[in-house]
């Protein structure tokens, strides 16, 4: 029995069980565009709406971006507050004893703190900017003189100093008092080390390679202390009772050695010689918290080289285990710890200068965090295709792997995949689509090959083998194809588009695993995807690909017979890499979709019913959009959208309305030059996951969606 991709879609679609309406969700990090060069964030409730929101230091913009958390968990769009030139360093703190969370940022270039003071909603009163030393480079803040209002410390990376900055309680403050540190202090820590009663501040010095301790005299001065000599740069510091005996331990972070280092406090603000754990390439930042709710201190560094952050799980007795490293964007430099999705386990928050972008990684409440699973493929992924293809009815994956091959990994149910198994496809397989081509009731795959032009028949043997393949010219570089009965004769037939000779190839089934010579047919420039649909409303199967290099689409409607009228085009957002079908307004017609690469952006086109569409609707999607798919994702009954983003590495989900809307895109990390992607329920809960083809990681990424089961 034969299985179109489509049917297989549409079963998947109608079965769903997932409560409608939900926020979608999907068990992999959610990535937050912050533009302008995200230097470091900070959390707390600063509307006091009971949900937890995010504040960004936006070092190129002079800018500190908002973002208030909602009900759901999420964070809604950005609001955008002017502060000084190049913000570095952020942190909220109750300045005016209010109750209400306001933020403090260093700015690095203007050489001052700018202070912004909430009123309790979403609103900030005017910035106020304090002057502190040159080079400003990270803020803490403490009562530093026992009259019961916030005060703030900042380490000066240019004048090798700490301004202390003591306030009056009402969100004021005085002139700054400075104390000397050691050379380039890069970062500031706050904590009572000899337990005098009195906050004490630690100041990592990257240029002179230690730590100074400073302690407070409680009236809002501070002498020096020891000078710990860490070693090898260090760039980060915090304090924690890492041993828990009650007394401030400190942790540093050092780039060039990929450690962080363990000081052990006596309580008398003395430390014993360090222990040094390894993390990831070039930490720039850690911060500490309890990950697995064991009551111990665990560890997170981002770190800047490898775009990972590390988790170190703590023992409670000082020391800590072999780091877990988690993908994150590009750049990764400061790290944010609360529990954004209200279950209980502490989420991590992560700044990506390079990427411009947040990553949020939920914690699964055992010292991990909740990132998509990723399976080898074979070398640069580029397409793949979802169903059963040895018949135990869970969905496996076919993807082709460069430079000859296609990778098959089974499904295990669970949304987990074995390991590949290859087989010869032709010269660079670039597209391809499944479907019963020899009527035996195994499943075939058809294999775009870009270097040959050809596509590639590889029959099934219904246990997840196939056989060598045969081959069938088309025109020059095939690149995406759709499978469908376009003569009506009962036999799969193919249609790929022709990237380098500006055609698509039309190639028709005789059901016995064989097919005619294909037939081209001329579209827009430099097609790169297809889609097959009935646009015009008269029973017969139409063609319509996404025209790279012409930014439009080519509507070729079909006769029933196999044959195609000459293509009419229309006009899209720029660089429409792909295009799917659906009728995303409920009204009866087919409507169109494609992401664009040269806008981060996807064009959705309203068709009338008689094959044509209207101007394009753009919806913001990720850097380099590319692949789309279309499904309904959160369970409410209306089509949405998922485009991987080749640029970011991550995919973009567009909520439909069902009346032609949608909502700007939910980003998710998946690895490294997103390229394919495709939707199916990989776990059999009867909800729609994604399945990502990462071209440089050589890996798919599969993203569970984890919207709750309707009860």
């Amino acid at each position: 029995m034969r299985i179109l991709l489509s049917t297989l879609l549409m079963s998947l679609l109608t079965g769903l069980i997932v409560a409608p309406g939900q926020e979608i969700s999907f068990q992999a990090r959610r990535e937050i565009t912050v533009k302008h060069y995200p230097a470091s964030i900070a959390i707390a409730d600063i509307d006091s709406d009971g949900n937890l929101d995010l504040v960004s230091a936006d070092f190129g913009s002079g800018a500190v971006s908002v973002f208030f958390g909602n009900a759901s968990g999420g964070l809604d769009s950005e609001t955008r507050i002017a502060v000084g030139s190049a913000p570095i360093a952020v942190i909220l703190s109750d300045l005016n004893g209010d109750g209400h969370s306001d933020i403090v940022v260093a700015n690095w270039l203007s050489a001052n703190v700018s202070v912004l003071i909430s009123d309790g909603h979403r609103g900030m009163n005017q910035v106020k900017n304090y002057p502190v030393g040159d080079g400003p480079t990270s803020v803490v803040s403490g009562d530093f003189n026992h009259d019961a209002a916030a005060d703030i410390a900042v380490s000066n990376g240019f004048s090798n100093s700490v301004s202390v900055l003591l306030g009056d309680s009402k969100g004021g403050f005085r002139e700054p008092l400075t104390v000397r540190a050691g050379s380039e202090p890069r970062s500031i820590a706050c904590a009572d080390f000899n337990r005098d009663g009195n906050l004490d501040l630690a100041v990592a010095n990257r240029r002179s390679a230690n730590v100074t301790i400073l302690l407070g005299d409680g009236k809002g001065a501070f002498k020096p202390g020891d000078d710990l000599g860490v070693g090898d740069n260090p760039i980060s510091v915090i304090s924690a009772d890492v041993n828990e005996d009650g007394k401030q331990d400190l942790v540093t972070a050092h780039p060039k050695s990929g450690f962080v280092t363990v000081w052990i406090g006596d309580g008398t603000a003395h430390f014993s010689p360090p222990k040094h754990f390894n993390v990831g390439a070039e930490p720039q930042y850690i911060c500490s918290a309890d990950l697995n709710r064991d009551g111990h201190a665990d560890l997170v560094t981002a770190n800047r080289l490898s775009g990972t952050v590390s988790v170190l799980s703590g023992d409670g007795r000082g020391s800590f285990s072999t780091a877990k490293n988690f993908k994150v964007g590009d750049f990764p430099i400061a790290v944010g710890i609360a529990d954004f999705n209200k279950d209980g386990n502490p989420d991590v928050a992560v700044s990506n200068r390079d990427s411009e972008s947040v990553s949020i990684l939920p914690g699964d409440g055992r010292g991990g965090l909740i990132d998509c699973p990723n399976y080898p493929v074979g070398h640069f992924p580029r397409a793949l295709v979802a169903a059963d293809f040895n018949k135990d009815g869970n969905i496996d994956l076919a993807v082709t792997a460069f430079p000859t091959k296609v990778a098959i990994v089974l499904g295990d149910g669970r949304g987990g995949f074995g390991a590949p198994t290859q087989f010869g496809a032709g010269d660079g397989p670039r597209a391809v689509g499944a479907g019963d081509f020899n009527s035996d009731g195994n499943l075939d795959l058809v294999v775009g090959n870009d270097n040959s032009g050809d596509v590639a028949i590889l029959l099934g043997d219904g246990k997840g083998g196939f056989s060598a393949p045969t081959s069938f010219k088309t025109g020059g570089g095939p690149s995406f194809l759709v499978v469908q009965d376009f003569n009506k004769d009962g036999h799969l037939d193919v249609a790929v588009v022709n990237r380098d000779s500006n055609t698509i190839s039309v190639l028709l089934g005789n059901g016995s695993g064989s097919f005619s010579a294909a037939v081209n047919y001329k579209t827009g420039r430099g097609p790169s995807g297809v889609a097959a649909g009935d646009l015009n409303n008269d029973g017969n199967i139409d063609l319509v690909t996404a025209n790279l290099g012409s930014s439009s689409v080519s509507v070729l409607l079909g006769d029933g017979k196999g044959g195609f009228k000459e293509a009419v085009d229309f006009a899209t957002g720029r660089g429409p890499f792909s295009i799917v079908v659906g009728d995303f307004n409920k009204d009866g017609k087919l409507d169109g979709a494609t992401a664009n690469t040269a806008e981060a952006s996807i064009s959705v086109l309203y068709g009338d019913g008689a094959g044509r569409f209207g101007q394009p609707q753009n919806v913001a999607a990720g850097e380099t959009s590319a692949v789309l798919t279309a499904g309904d994702f959160n369970g409410d009954g209306n089509l949405d959208l998922a485009v991987v983003n080749f640029g970011s590495a991550t995919v973009s989900v567009v909520l439909g309305d069902g009346k032609g809307g949608f909502r700007a895109g939910l980003s998710f990390g998946a690895a490294a030059a997103t390229r394919g992607i495709t939707a199916a329920d990989f776990n059999n809960d009867g909800k729609l996951d994604l399945a990502v083809a990462n071209r440089d990681s050589d890996t798919v990424s599969i993203l569970l969606n984890n919207l709750a089961t309707r009860r």
